[in-house]
């Protein structure tokens, strides 16, 4: 997850019951590892903090965690207004090739349209990273890269 999170999110990726998440949150509140924001929403206190947790998972634990919040975050979009570069990275970051592809591709083409051309290279190069050289949306992709490479 991200710097700041969603106990909702973190609810419906996690194994344990609301009450036990919670628990563990208030826990880490205590003991100055994160903030509480809202009644729902959470950030660590410092980005480092994150970091090094997240060091200590191994990739093999950490790429399913990814799919699940990218799946729970899919789910969401209809409900709420879900972060599409949240999305777009936990797809990437999960392995999900389906999922990364489209809306890193779309969180690209929005970066570029409002000329953010280092945020579109980060997200069609994620898209791009995950699927074969000799595919058409390799090709598409990478035009799309030298276009805003060039902006």
């Amino acid at each position: 997850m991200g710097r700041e999170f969603d106990l909702d999110v973190l609810t419906a990726t996690s194994t344990r019951s609301e009450q036990h998440v919670r628990l563990a949150l208030q826990e880490a509140c205590k003991l100055q590892l994160l903030i509480e924001r809202t009644n729902r929403r959470y950030s660590f206190r410092h980005v480092l903090t994150r970091d090094i947790i997240y060091a200590e998972f191994l990739e093999t634990r950490t790429r399913p965690l990814h799919r699940r919040i990218a799946r729970v975050l899919e789910g969401l979009q209809r409900a709420r207004d879900v972060p599409l570069e949240e999305l777009a990275y936990h797809a990437w970051a999960g392995g999900d090739v389906r999922r990364a592809l489209r809306y890193n591709e779309i969180a690209g083409d929005n970066a570029a349209a409002i000329h953010a051309s280092t945020d579109a290279q980060r997200y069609y190069a994620r898209a791009r990273s995950l699927i074969e050289i000799d595919s058409a949306a390799y090709r598409r992709l990478t035009e799309k890269l030298d276009a805003v490479g060039d902006a």
